[in-house]
């Protein structure tokens, strides 16, 4: 898939919000102008490969965990992942019918 300015500037926006991050603070924590991640996110500028990959260093992700489309919430997966590896295979399973159980009432709703 190509990647367009409006899921960059969504994942952006998202991954940002998600740690309740202000564009503003971002962008200074990130040594930009105090306006350029919400100029980003408003679609008046390109972000940067500079930007992009000093954006994925601030929130432990890499930059293919942002590309990745499939994978809705980034930083909170790696975390579960983190998690789910120091579990013993039978944790493991019961883990797995928690999360069907969670899915199968969701489908059903």
């Amino acid at each position: 898939m190509l990647y367009d300015r409006e899921f960059i500037k969504a994942r952006i926006a998202k991954i940002r919000n998600s740690r309740n991050i202000s564009a503003r603070s971002l962008s200074l924590n990130l040594g930009m102008s105090s306006e350029y991640v919400n100029q980003v996110e408003n679609g008046r500028l390109n972000p940067s490969l500079e930007f992009l990959l000093n954006f994925c260093d601030y929130f432990n992700i890499t930059i293919g965990e942002f590309f990745d489309e499939d994978n809705s919430f980034p930083i909170e997966y790696k975390e579960l992942i983190n998690q789910l590896n120091k579990l013993t295979k039978q944790e493991l399973n019961q883990i797995i019918e928690l999360v069907n159980l969670l899915n199968s009432y969701k489908n059903k709703t």
